[in-house]
C-alpha cells in the first residue's frame, strides 16, 4: 500500500517539476520580452533627445526658420513623444500584467513541487520506519532462536547443576 503510494507521490513530484519548468521557462520569456521593451523605451526617448538636440541648431532658430518647418519639427517631436509614450505604456502594461503574471505561476509551481516533495518524503519516511521496525523485529527473532540453540536442555530445567 506504501508503495502504491508512493509511487503516486513520485509521479505527482514529477509533474509538478515539469510545471515548474514550464513556469520558469515563461518566467525568463516574459524577462526577455520587458528587457526589450524597456530598450524600445530607451531607444524612443534617445530619438527624442536626439532629434532635438539636431533641431535646436544651439539657439539660432528663430528668424530664419518658416513656421511651417517649425510647425512640422514640432509635429515630428510630437510623433516621437507619442512613440516614447506608447514604449513606456506597454513597457508599464507588460510589467504589471504578463510579467507579474509570469512571476506568480513561477512562485506558485515552486510552492507546489515543494509541497509534493514534501509528500514524497513523508512516504519515504514511513517506508523506512516500517522497515526499521521490521528489521528490528527479525533481530530479536533471530536473537530469540540463536539463545533458544544454545541454551540446551540444562537451562530448561529448574535443578541447579553442581558441576558433577
Amino acid at each position: 500500500m506504501l508503495g502504491t503510494l508512493l509511487r503516486l507521490r513520485v509521479d505527482g513530484e514529477r509533474a509538478a517539476e515539469r510545471a515548474l519548468a514550464t513556469a520558469a521557462a515563461a518566467r525568463r520569456t516574459a524577462e526577455l520580452e520587458e528587457a526589450r521593451l524597456a530598450a524600445q523605451l530607451q531607444a524612443a526617448r534617445a530619438a527624442i533627445a536626439a532629434a532635438r538636440r539636431d533641431g535646436d541648431d544651439g539657439g539660432n532658430v528663430g528668424n530664419s526658420e518658416r513656421a511651417a518647418d517649425a510647425q512640422g519639427r514640432r509635429r515630428f517631436w510630437a510623433r516621437l513623444e507619442a512613440q516614447a509614450g506608447a514604449a513606456a505604456a506597454a513597457l508599464a502594461r507588460h510589467r504589471t500584467q504578463d510579467l507579474a503574471r509570469a512571476i506568480d505561476a513561477d512562485a506558485a509551481a515552486r510552492a507546489a513541487n515543494v509541497r509534493a516533495r514534501q509528500r514524497r518524503e513523508v512516504v519515504e519516511k514511513a517506508i523506512a520506519r516500517r522497515e526499521a521496525v521490521a528489521r528490528r523485529e527479525a533481530e530479536r527473532r533471530e536473537e530469540a532462536e540463536i539463545d533458544d540453540r544454545y541454551a540446551g536442555p540444562r537451562a530448561r530445567t529448574n535443578t541447579p547443576t553442581t558441576g558433577k
